[in-house]
This record gives structure tokens, C-alpha cells and sequence, in this order.
């Protein structure tokens, strides 16, 4: 599997669909930084926290094109099938796409939170939430982005015609995204909403009130549940964790927002990939 690897990656450097999405990223991530710095209200820097994970929720189709493109020209070139005559077993081919897949994905996250760092420390100031609470959001991100590469790998080594996976991959992320969207306000509906009243001494009091939309438990956890089941749903529950303060391990470590992401897309990961190779192993490569 190397020098499937090592192909991939000289295969990569010259390859026109990366280096553009290498620069539609920065491109993106100046547009989020100016846009913010314009909208920062007085001499408060509130952070980069938010802008930082952002680009989460935008990766999916860039990871999509990038996968449909990039492994699905080896069926039109016919190097899949030669690949395969020369010795290299399908799981191998397998991973391989998939692995450089999953390193454009992480190498553009990467590019997109240097260049958010380096303008928007000084502009915006530094990261408020705690380097444990990064940490962990950056290890969910990490397997949001294979959850991504192994669905879209998938796709593209079943689907012989590269214009239809490819077709097949950006609409799969748009009806995930359409999705996580309408999930998004039920998800994270709460019973109670607080109020506040400053009695007779000038303190100001907090009150909690029955939140009269609220969908019911049912309805939230089948929401939640449907969230955790796609990546652009889990990056919309990771992305509602920023602002989450305090943040201490025992909470991560028993049931959090971020936990639970985490195992959705490791399970995710493992079913569509176990999948994917036993069905690639009996496709008829023509």
C-alpha cells in the first residue's frame, strides 16, 4: 500500500482540483476574518474561537469534489484496473484512496485555521475557550473529516462514471446540509429558558420558564439522534460547543456533545468502510 500512497501523493502536488481548493479555503478564510473584524463591536476582542471551527461546516463539499475527482479519473484513465493487474490487492487501492482523501481533508482544515490564527490573533485576540476544550473539538473535526472521506471513497470506487459519483457526492452533502439545518433548532431545543428581574435592591435575579416550544423529549432525541448520524450534523453540534462554558474533563468524559460526535463518526466510519471494501472486493472493474 506505499507505493499506492506515494502515487496518490505525487499524483496530488500536481493536481489542479487540490491547489483550488487550496485557494478557494484562503480565500474563505480571509472573506470570515474581514467580515468579522468589520462587524467587532468597540475595543472588546472577543476571541477567534468562533470563526476557528467554522470552516467545519463547509469542508464536506470540498471533500467531496476532491474524492469524486481525484479517484474517480482512475476509472476513466483505466489506472484502477491496471493497478489491480499488476498485483495490488482492492483493499489496498481501497485504502489508499481513502487515506489521501482523508489527508487532503485535514491538510485544508489546517490551512484554513493557520490563516485564521495568524490574522486573527491580532486582530480578534486569542482563543477564550481552554486548550483541553480545543483539543478535543479539533479531535472530533479530525473524525468528521474521515467520517467524510470514507462516504465520499465509497461512492466514487462503486460508481464507474465519474460524472455521476461526482453528481452523486455534492448532492449527498446538500441534502445532508439541508437536513442538519431544519434538525438543527429541535436538536438543541431546551425545556426552560431563563428570565431576569431586578428586584427591590438592584440585584438581578434569574428566573428559569417553560420554553412553550418545545417539541417534547421524543422528537429531540429522534432529531438528535438523526443529527449525530450524518457529519454535517455532528459539526452543527460540535460548532454549539464553543461558547460552553465552564469546560471541565469529568463532563467530557461522561456524556457531552463532543463524545457522542466522536463515536457517531468512528462507527460511521468503520460500517461504510467495511461495506465499501466487501463490495468493491465482487465489483466487476470494466
Amino acid at each position: 500500500m506505499y507505493k499506492l500512497l506515494k502515487a496518490n501523493f505525487f499524483r496530488l502536488v500536481k493536481n489542479k482540483i487540490f491547489w483550488g481548493i487550496v485557494i478557494i479555503t484562503i480565500l474563505i478564510a480571509s472573506f470570515i476574518l474581514f467580515n468579522t473584524i468589520l462587524n467587532q463591536q468597540g475595543e472588546t476582542k472577543e476571541g477567534i474561537d468562533n470563526i476557528l471551527v467554522m470552516y467545519i461546516h463547509f469542508i464536506g463539499i470540498f471533500i467531496a469534489i476532491f474524492t469524486s475527482l481525484f479517484v474517480g479519473t482512475e476509472y476513466s484513465d483505466g489506472a484502477l484496473r491496471n493497478k489491480i493487474v499488476i498485483g495490488h490487492s482492492r483493499k489496498h487501492i481501497y485504502f489508499a484512496n481513502m487515506i489521501t482523501s482523508i489527508v487532503v481533508g485535514i491538510c485544508i482544515e489546517l490551512i484554513y485555521m493557520l490563516v485564521i490564527t495568524i490574522v486573527g490573533i491580532p486582530t480578534l485576540g486569542t482563543l477564550q475557550m481552554t486548550t483541553e476544550k480545543f483539543l478535543f473539538i479539533m479531535l472530533d473535526i479530525v473524525f468528521i473529516i474521515i467520517a467524510y472521506a470514507s462516504i465520499f471513497t465509497c461512492i466514487t470506487l462503486l460508481c464507474s462514471d465519474i460524472t455521476v459519483s461526482t453528481v452523486a457526492c455534492i448532492i449527498l452533502v446538500l441534502v445532508m446540509l439541508v437536513v442538519s439545518m431544519a434538525l438543527s433548532s429541535t436538536a438543541n431545543a431546551t425545556k426552560y429558558y431563563e428570565s431576569y428581574s431586578q428586584n427591590e435592591n438592584g440585584e438581578i435575579e434569574v428566573y428559569q420558564e417553560p420554553n412553550p416550544d418545545y417539541p417534547g423529549d421524543f422528537k429531540k432525541n429522534v432529531a438528535k439522534t438523526i443529527l449525530y448520524c450524518i457529519p454535517t450534523g455532528q459539526a452543527s453540534q460540535i460548532a454549539s460547543q464553543v461558547n460552553k462554558q465552564p469546560f471541565r474533563m469529568v463532563d467530557y468524559m461522561s456524556d457531552t456533545e463532543l463524545k457522542t460526535a466522536f463515536l457517531y463518526s468512528l462507527g460511521m466510519t468503520v460500517c461504510i468502510t467495511g461495506i465499501g471494501i466487501y463490495c468493491f472486493k465482487r465489483k466487476d472493474l470494466k
